[in-house]
């Protein structure tokens, strides 16, 4: 069964991107996008993938505020942080969030595949 997966950035050209490498993964499907925190919520309840790939930086911050909210109320579903921030007290504040994982979005294609892989194994 194929990795359900929700894209959850603000930039249309980063979400495409994304949407084309992984549909290019024969074990994984990206289920839906989302442009907002809120929009991310929403799309999480309803469609419930395994993996919600999270921007930290979508307007107003709602990447964390978002993240909150759907392992509250989707617990099976996973957050992977996706961020140009480096610092080690974003990564805490992400975890703390209740995100499973953190990736910088300049990694490498490999690193994001890995991820989502190491993600959904727990």
């Amino acid at each position: 069964m194929a990795i359900r997966i929700l894209i959850a950035d603000d930039h249309r050209i980063l979400r495409a991107g994304l949407k084309s490498l992984l549909t290019s993964d024969p074990n994984m499907e990206v289920v839906g996008e989302a442009t907002t925190g809120t929009e991310a919520l929403q799309a999480a309840q309803t469609l419930r993938p395994n993996i919600i790939l999270m921007d930290i930086g979508m307007p107003g911050n709602e990447g964390l505020e978002a993240t909150r909210e759907v392992i509250s109320s989707v617990p099976d579903s996973r957050v992977l942080m996706l961020t140009m921030h480096e610092d080690s007290a974003m990564v805490q504040e992400c975890l703390r969030a209740g995100a499973s994982g953190y990736i910088i979005k300049r990694a490498a294609e490999s690193e994001l595949i890995d991820a989502i892989y190491a993600v959904n194994r727990g």
